[in-house]
Formats: C-alpha cells, sequence, structure tokens
C-alpha cells in the first residue's frame, strides 16, 4: 500500500481563508436599533471599510454581515447559553424568570389618643365626663 492510497486520520485541513469571514450566507433582515460603546462602534467602522474594500459589497451590507455574524458566533460558542437553549422541559423561550419579591406587610393605621373627656370602654366608646 502506497501513501497516496492512505486513509488520513484527523480532521482535514481547512481551506485557506480567501477573505472577511462575515461574507458567508444571506439573511433575512430585521431593523434593530442600540447602543454600544464608542471604542467598539470605532472598530466595528473600521472593520465594515475592510469589509468592503475585500470585496464587493457596500456598506450597509457590509455592516449587517458584520454585526450578523459578530452576534451568530458569541451565540454559538456561548456554552451556558447553548445549553439553556437545549433544556427540554424549558416553559417559555423569554428571558429568564425573575423572583417575585414580597410586597411589604401593609403597615397598620396609626391610632391617636382619644380627645380629652373621652374615654374607651370596653363595650364600645362610651363617652364618660371629665
Amino acid at each position: 500500500m502506497d501513501d497516496a492510497s492512505k486513509r488520513r486520520v484527523g480532521r482535514p485541513k481547512a481551506t485557506p481563508q480567501s477573505g472577511p469571514l462575515v461574507l458567508e450566507g444571506g439573511r433575512a433582515r430585521v431593523t434593530l436599533e442600540l447602543e454600544i460603546a464608542e471604542a467598539t462602534a470605532d472598530e466595528l467602522k473600521e472593520y465594515t471599510r475592510w469589509v468592503e474594500l475585500s470585496s464587493a459589497v457596500g456598506t450597509k451590507d457590509a455592516l449587517f454581515r458584520t454585526v450578523d455574524f459578530a452576534l451568530r458566533d458569541v451565540f454559538r460558542r456561548d456554552r451556558l447559553w447553548q445549553a439553556r437553549k437545549h433544556e427540554p422541559d424549558r416553559g417559555n423561550s423569554g428571558p429568564p424568570e425573575r423572583k417575585e419579591t414580597a410586597a411589604p406587610a401593609a403597615v397598620p393605621p396609626r391610632t391617636l389618643p382619644p380627645p380629652n373627656g373621652v374615654t374607651a370602654a370596653r363595650s364600645g366608646s362610651e363617652r364618660t365626663p371629665g
């Protein structure tokens, strides 16, 4: 058996990257407005510009693809998120439930002493001359 016919063991080598990773696949789009840190925004602008210059995509498409790819990558690599997503009996897909805190106990109304000349009797509020 010669070397050419031997089956190689392990993962095949990946093809060399020839352009920005963010240019893979197309996706439906939704507009979402959010705030990010200034330093992150600056780097995002630089990276988006690099994607534009490295390919034939416009600014908006480069920005969309960059942010979409970055977020998908974070979601994919976050092991706790992936475990939570795959929990069999997770009832809702919304944010984690917050434990309700008990409302503070109602404060009983403050009782004032009876006005001068009035005393409280056991059977109710009888007036006694003072």
